[in-house]
């Protein structure tokens, strides 16, 4: 068992909207944003979040509500959500680019009142839309003068501050309920750990619907520092990433280690580089490694609240995934959750402030994932949440992330039930049955789809065709980028898919990659 520093300065009665606030009144003329060139001040960025904050309480919108948030990156999408936190209600976000049904499914199951999106989808009764769709620009009304306090509006740092839809293993996305007490006391913990200062330039290229974005946007507005926004077209041209962090002065990048690796050369501006979302490859570790330069590895699920643990990487040292930030505590059990000594494989399980309330409308799985501790406590983690994943606690006290135990994975950052995919395919005409599997093939994570056509369907499932089909129904990270066809899956004694003989598979000769996956 680990626990972090004892730190309850850091547990504050306080909301979102209050820490951004805050920061207004103390660095009102600094930069917030950087947008294609251009320089928005904090007071800038707060009186737009007001407008549209006035617009939204106008429509109805209360504390305790559910706003989806549907844009594109860039300033608008980030003044948007700071307008969502202003009314006291939770924002729910959507990649720009997330398939209409998928977006429908989770606004129902959160019982959305309002889905804010592009000007161009107000009122297009083609998107088959369960709660009204708006644009911000119908929102603002710049003869509304009205205060916006959502504490007034009766926002409570235990009500909900935003949610995120992570894959399900039955096909159906599950919710992921964040409060604004966790957020907020996950936001001071970490950065005691980064160090992020009012000086720093802290380039944003995560998605809102990945919950990394958190950190990396509201990290810097806890400090009063700038967010360099970067637009699709920057986060399309991986090679001059480098040329524009250092026309910019970008001193710290928050990203997954996929990302980094792209980089065809270093940043000499940046001071912090922090890795989350995937296991970092200790060669990216070693290759980013400067004097004068902190690298931090991070780890934790959504569940948790963005980060659990944090480790400082050293060149020529083991990567692991550290210990847990302040006031955050860690237990490594095996199946009957006996703790496991030092040395020895077990599940991670994870305690503290920033352990979400649980799964929205999915009691039996709540009850299954958050436990009530059943180890000996300072009372400061009622509640664990049994994360799934592998690892193990090392001599020197950190901890070794080994991987999954069940079929979930992660890919580009993002969490992907391989179960949700095969049910996707399942409802494809012509194939009886699919298997996903994460493989690393020269070195490249990708998920294959295996597939057993119905011979009597007497069909031709092409790639390409899979692919499209399931773009339409699956995030674009979800979507397989190649896909096998066997005669039969193979399968354990116990009837299951023996997905490690999947992994080991040859795969055939025939497609080259480049017709498969588009880059």
């Amino acid at each position: 068992m680990l626990r972090g520093a004892q730190r309850p300065d850091l547990v504050r009665d306080e909301l979102l909207a209050e820490i951004f606030a805050a920061s207004v009144a103390a660095h009102a003329g600094s930069t917030c944003h950087i947008v294609d060139g251009r320089a928005v001040t904090y007071a800038q960025v707060d009186a737009s979040a007001t407008a549209i904050a006035r617009g939204l309480v106008r429509r109805g919108i209360r504390a305790g509500d559910v706003v989806g948030l549907w844009m594109q990156r860039g300033g608008d999408l980030l003044t948007a959500q700071i307008a969502i936190a202003k009314t006291g209600a939770a924002w729910l976000p959507f990649d720009a680019d997330a398939p209409i049904e998928r977006i429908a499914v989770c606004l129902k199951d959160a019982s959305a009142r309002l889905l804010l999106a592009e000007a161009h989808h107000s009122g297009d009764t083609s998107l088959d839309m369960p709660c009204p769709v708006v644009g911000t620009p119908e929102l603002i009304d710049l003869t509304d003068a009205t205060v916006i306090d959502a504490r007034a509006l009766g926002a409570r740092p235990d009500m909900p501050a935003y949610m995120i839809y992570t894959s399900g293993s039955t096909g159906v996305p599950k919710g992921i309920v964040i409060t604004g007490q966790n957020i907020c006391h996950y936001l001071r913990s970490a950065n005691e750990v980064y160090g992020l200062v009012s000086s720093d330039i802290v380039f944003q290229g995560a998605s809102v619907a990945f919950d990394l974005s958190m950190e990396e946007i509201w990290v810097p507005y806890l400090v009063g520092a700038a967010l360099f926004v970067a637009t699709p077209k920057i986060m399309g041209e991986t090679d001059r990433l480098p040329e524009i962090m250092d026309a910019a002065g970008i001193t710290v990048l928050d990203t997954v280690p996929t990302l980094l690796a792209m980089l065809p050369r270093d940043v000499a501006s940046l001071r912090i580089i922090i890795l989350g979302g995937e296991a970092c490859p200790p060669t990216v570790a070693a290759r980013w490694s400067r004097p004068g330069r902190s690298i931090f590895n991070s780890y934790g699920p959504t569940e948790a609240t963005v980060v659990a643990t944090v480790a400082l990487v050293r060149p020529g040292e083991p990567v692991t995934i550290g210990g847990p930030i302040p006031n955050y505590s860690c237990y490594v059990a095996d199946d009957a959750l006996n703790l496991v000594g030092r040395g020895v494989d077990g599940e991670l399980l994870i305690g503290g402030p920033g352990v979400a309330k649980g799964y929205l409308n999915r009691a039996p799985l709540t009850a299954e994932k958050f436990i009530v501790n059943p180890y000996a406590s300072d009372g400061s983690d009622p509640i664990l949440y049994r994360s799934g994943d592998a690892v193990v606690m090392e001599a020197n006290g950190e901890i070794g992330f080994r991987g999954r135990i069940d079929d979930q994975v992660k890919i580009r950052g993002f969490r992907v039930e391989l179960g949700e995919i095969e049910a996707k395919l399942a409802e494809i005409p012509g194939l009886s049955q699919a298997a996903v599997v994460l493989r690393n093939d020269d070195g490249v994570d990708q998920l294959v789809a295996f597939i057993v056509t119905d011979k009597a369907a007497q069909v031709t499932l092409e790639a390409r065709n899979l692919r499209t089909m399931l773009r339409e129904r699956l995030p674009a990270y979800m979507v397989p980028g190649r896909y096998e066809s066997i005669a039969e899956l193979p399968r354990l004694s116990s009837g299951k898919v023996n997905r490690n003989q999947l992994k080991r598979m040859e795969l055939s000769s025939e497609g080259p990659t480049e017709e498969q996956e588009e880059p």
